[in-house]
């Protein structure tokens, strides 16, 4: 009885820590901007200079777009992770060096059913210069 009991207490730990740390996958689809919704796009191509993470609400969706702050033009890749962590929905952008020309970009897209924006929490992960 107590190894069960002192199992039980071990994974439900064990699923706390990875809830609070590492959090559950977020149900999203990364789209290019081709499939964007025509204003999403007229307003993204409006003010190009604009970086760093932008919200936009259309029909029962939700849009979050990142642009890297990269002035350089590097040999960079950009991805965007949504994940359920500790209550609050976390979307981190990684920015780090392409590992090929077809991995190479400067922005993500991604589209998920109608959230707050007040509900997401916003992250950049940089590369080291």
């Amino acid at each position: 009885m107590k190894k069960g009991l002192i199992l039980l207490t071990f994974f439900l730990g064990l699923g706390f820590f990875y809830y609070m740390t590492i959090g559950f996958k977020v149900d999203d689809e990364e789209i290019s901007l081709e499939e964007a919704p025509e204003t999403i796009r007229n307003e993204i191509h409006e003010n190009t200079d604009l970086t760093g993470f932008r919200v936009f609400q259309e029909g029962s969706y939700t849009y979050v777009y990142y642009k890297s702050n990269d002035m350089r033009n590097d040999y960079i890749t950009t991805s965007l992770d949504m994940r359920w962590k500790a209550g609050s929905m976390v979307v981190t952008a990684r920015v780090d060096y392409a590992v090929d020309d077809s991995a190479i970009s400067y922005d993500r897209l991604i589209k998920m059913d109608h959230k707050s924006e007040k509900e997401i929490i916003f992250k950049e992960k940089i590369m080291s210069k």
